[in-house]
């Protein structure tokens, strides 16, 4: 207990040289249009596929500390959900990169629980030259859980990321049937290979982001599906202090009803997209007990919207920029603090009114500067971390009402 009100302590201590302010948390949720849904349109771009790792071609080693000469120890192992949200490119990897780019789960033993994101992973050897991965994660949306299943060796890893919330029904009374899929039924699959200037990845990912169903009375068939389908594919490395990763992305969004005469309605936000994601970080400055990164998070996209009856398909063409900036420095030999901060610059072309006598530019700076600062305190065989939430300056008593003062608190034991 002593460890955690000494946590809670400093993380006020790191406040003050960090941050200024921790806006709540931004995480973008999908939710179900209507068939005849607004047509007010916001490019944001999806969470990134990829590792931030600076460099995943080696090995991660199992050691947790590495001691540079003539300072305090430079702290470059597994990082939990509390380090790195803004995924700076260079930062080392957290558990979340290990099923982006599962080869990096090779030679990985550790156990790591976070109590505020209700999750746990384990990842131990398997076989002789094997490693494995075992998690109990959530699913991206609603209220599934995801169970989480990896392996890879010194060729290639892989992983499944899994949610289930199906339900099915039956009844002879009324001669009907139906198949109810909720939100949150989710299926992920990973591949990842090292090579030897790079890391190659492709994943695949299949999310069912509103209530979705197949009903049949006395033979009658309606569907309504609300899904999102999303490939990527990519590489990932680094080049002396800078690092990058670089991907593909098809995705294919949007609800529709088909009704028992065959009549498909479309949902007006349903699209077939594409886009360009190129990350980077450089080691703007850095001694044997501190850096700093500076990086930019690009994303360009183009979004054909489904032609619904008569009317026109439209476009929408977005460029996002998410300049960000990651700090650490060991302020002991066990202390370890780190401070982050991001926004993001839009520029979107198109308005998908369907009109062909009207068109919209827009560039704008989105929403307000995140910025979050936390610890990490460390021993050779454990370590525990946090960073402060936002709710610490709405109210600093919210720990003891039900709500969390620190975020992304979790644990390791490392073997």
């Amino acid at each position: 207990m002593n460890i955690f009100k000494s946590l809670a302590l400093c993380l006020l201590a790191a406040v003050a040289a960090f941050a200024q302010q921790v806006p709540q948390d931004s995480t973008v949720s999908l939710e179900a249009a209507p068939v005849s849904s607004s047509s007010e349109i916001a490019v944001i771009p999806p969470p990134p596929p990829i590792s931030s790792s600076s460099s995943v071609v080696e090995t991660p080693v199992a050691a947790p500390v590495v001691v540079a000469p003539e300072g305090k120890p430079i702290f470059d192992s597994v990082r939990g959900h509390a380090y790195n949200p803004y995924g700076t490119v260079g930062a080392a990897s957290n558990v979340t990169d290990l099923v982006t780019t599962p080869s990096d789960i090779n030679g990985q033993k550790f156990f790591y629980v976070s109590p505020t994101d209700r999750l746990g992973y384990t990842a131990f050897p398997l076989g002789e030259n094997g490693s494995a991965l075992l998690g109990l994660d959530n699913s991206p949306l609603g209220n599934p859980a995801a169970l989480i299943l990896g392996y890879a060796n010194s060729s290639f890893g892989i992983a499944l990321n899994y949610s289930v919330a199906k339900i099915w029904r039956d009844s002879s009374n009324t001669n009907t049937s139906s198949r109810t899929t909720l939100a949150g039924d989710n299926i992920g699959l990973y591949f990842s290979a090292p090579l030897s200037f790079a890391t190659f990845y492709i994943n695949a990912n299949w999310l069912t982001y509103a209530s979705s169903s197949v009903r049949n009375v006395d033979g009658d068939e309606t569907k309504r599906d609300y899904s999102d389908i999303q490939g990527n594919i990519g590489l990932t490395g680094s080049s002396g202090d800078l690092s990058y990763d670089g991907y593909l992305s098809a995705i294919r969004t949007g609800g529709s009803v088909i009704l028992p005469n065959k009549n498909k309605l479309v949902d007006r936000n349903a699209y077939l997209g594409s886009a360009l994601n190129f990350n980077i970080g450089y080691a703007v400055l850095q001694s044997s007990a501190a850096r700093v990164i500076a990086g930019s998070n690009n994303y360009f996209s183009i979004r054909i919207y489904d032609k619904i009856g008569n009317l026109r398909s439209d476009y929408l063409i977005g460029f996002v920029i998410s300049p960000n900036i990651l700090a650490e420095v060991s302020l002991s030999d066990s202390w370890l603090a780190f401070a982050g901060a991001t926004h993001a610059i839009n520029l979107i072309v198109g308005d998908n009114d369907v009109n062909s006598k009207t068109s919209r530019l827009e560039i704008m700076n989105r929403n307000e500067t995140g910025a979050l600062a936390g610890l990490r305190y460390q021993k050779p065989n454990w370590a525990v971390e946090a960073q402060v939430s936002a709710d610490m300056f709405n109210n600093p008593f919210g720990g003891f009402n039900g709500g969390n003062v620190l975020m992304g608190l979790g644990g390791f034991i490392n073997f």
